[in-house]
């Protein structure tokens, strides 16, 4: 059975005792979320953080759902060295979701005039960031052209009471079809789902061909469909046992200052594409929870937003060009996917090269691709440093690539455009004398 976030919660606290941390005392959305967090980080505990008492409203916050593999794995009814191979495996099973007449998300509806984000205890991150953000909002939008559905994260400041500026910088889907609507002088429609089954929320971050429905994801890691049910006010289905739903549209041709925030990459970023989001209705179910995603250089953020969902991506664009891959990972120590590990049986020159510009076309955002023999544990960063430092001249097997893609939110790129690195810290196949 598909778990609600409630039922979820509860199973974490009977299988995993001392996994949910429910703090009962009063904190304030502004600041003192994130600073739980923070400082449970610092002594490397993610829990689940349930504040069921936030001052100024009725409403409960629980954050820290997925910060690591072991929880995914746990999510998804496997172990963590299973987990890779069970995505993998899963994912090739899609499953239509089932539309139902009605729903809990929809016990209360608000529209018109009833509507007022400000019911909701939306926290400010950081003190550098422009306002209230949601960091968990799962925008559902559909093609304009084939109405294919997609699901994915972008975050919303608070504005007005029915009024959010998002940005779209990754550039994938959604910017795109928001794009297209708008060049013909129309809205994109979307629902923003706020708590949604938490198989929902893991398959909101997959990485994978364009058309494929997110929702479809889900119920191939849940093992059957997912539940949805039609919105009140737009053309767009959502998960029927969500605790949230936002209804509303992305207005075209108008662009609002939006920011800043702090970001994945440790800084309060200014870059934005400045997106207006305006909403029609409000629907939740009763005494409703508020999941929350902490922004900034978290351990949730980071994996939940790109390490989880990119390795398998980046493993099997990989895998059509040099077949003997073995594991992709990704750096702890830098923000998401900017530096890439891949592990190889090497059987020809040339191969790690290879294998570095399949990771980089298939992921914009990676800036160095290491590639080292399939020897050097890639999950352990002290054995890829020491394979660079020892297999590797910089003159000979660093190469750099300018003028290349890359994430806006990077505070070193020029636009956008950036600089990338392919290190081949492989041991040549002849002339190798050094004993390990």
């Amino acid at each position: 059975m598909i778990q609600d976030i409630r039922e979820y919660i509860a199973s974490v606290e009977r299988d995993r005792p001392g996994d949910v941390l429910r703090i009962k005392e009063p904190v304030d959305p502004k600041y003192e979320i994130t600073a739980h967090i923070l400082e449970l980080e610092k002594r490397r505990m993610y829990p689940i953080l349930f504040f069921e008492n936030v001052k100024g409203y009725d409403i409960p916050i629980v954050g820290n759902l997925f910060p690591t593999p072991d929880r995914v794995a746990y999510t998804l009814n496997t172990t963590k060295d299973k987990l890779f191979g069970e995505w993998l495996r899963r994912e090739k099973e899609p499953l239509k979701p089932r539309l139902v007449s009605s729903g809990r998300v929809q016990d209360v509806v608000l529209v018109g005039d009833e509507v007022d984000c400000n019911m909701l205890p939306i926290p400010t991150h950081f003190e550098q960031d422009g306002g209230p953000y949601i960091g968990s909002g799962i925008f559902i939008a559909k093609d304009p052209d084939s109405g294919a559905r997609n699901l994915s994260i972008h975050r919303l400041q608070l504005k007005e009471k029915n009024r959010f500026g998002t940005s779209l910088h990754s550039r994938r889907t959604l910017w795109n079809w928001q794009r297209i609507a708008e060049e013909r002088g129309k809205p994109l429609e979307v629902a923003v789902v706020i708590g949604p089954p938490p198989i929902v929320t893991i398959a909101s971050s997959w990485r994978g061909p364009a058309g494929q429905d997110e929702l479809e994801i889900a119920g191939a890691f849940a093992g059957e469909p997912i539940e949805i049910v039609k919105c009140k006010t737009v053309d767009i289905e959502v998960p029927a046992q969500a605790e949230i739903v936002l209804e509303g549209e992305i207005l075209p041709k108008v662009r609002e200052p939006e920011g800043p925030l702090g970001e994945y990459t440790g800084y309060a970023s200014h870059q934005s594409t400045q997106n207006v989001v305006t909403i029609r209705a409000i629907t939740h179910r009763r005494k409703p929870i508020f999941h929350h995603i902490t922004a900034g250089f978290t351990a949730e953020h980071e994996y939940l937003g790109g390490n989880m969902p990119r390795s398998p991506m980046i493993w099997k664009a990989v895998r059509d060009v040099v077949p003997t891959v073995k594991v992709v990972a990704f750096s702890a120590s830098a923000p998401i996917r900017y530096f890439c590990y891949i592990s190889i049986r090497k059987i020809h020159e040339g191969q790690p090269k290879q294998a570095a510009l399949a990771a980089l076309g298939a992921d914009h955002g990676i800036k160095m691709v290491i590639v080292v023999d399939d020897d050097i544990d890639v999950h352990n960063e002290n054995e890829v440093i020491w394979a660079v430092s020892t297999r590797s001249q910089a003159d000979e097997d660093w190469t750099i690539i300018p003028n290349v893609m890359d994430s806006i939110l990077d505070p070193s790129s020029k636009g956008g455009v950036s600089a990338k690195v392919i290190v081949d810290a492989t041991m040549p196949l002849e002339g190798w004398k050094a004993e390990k």
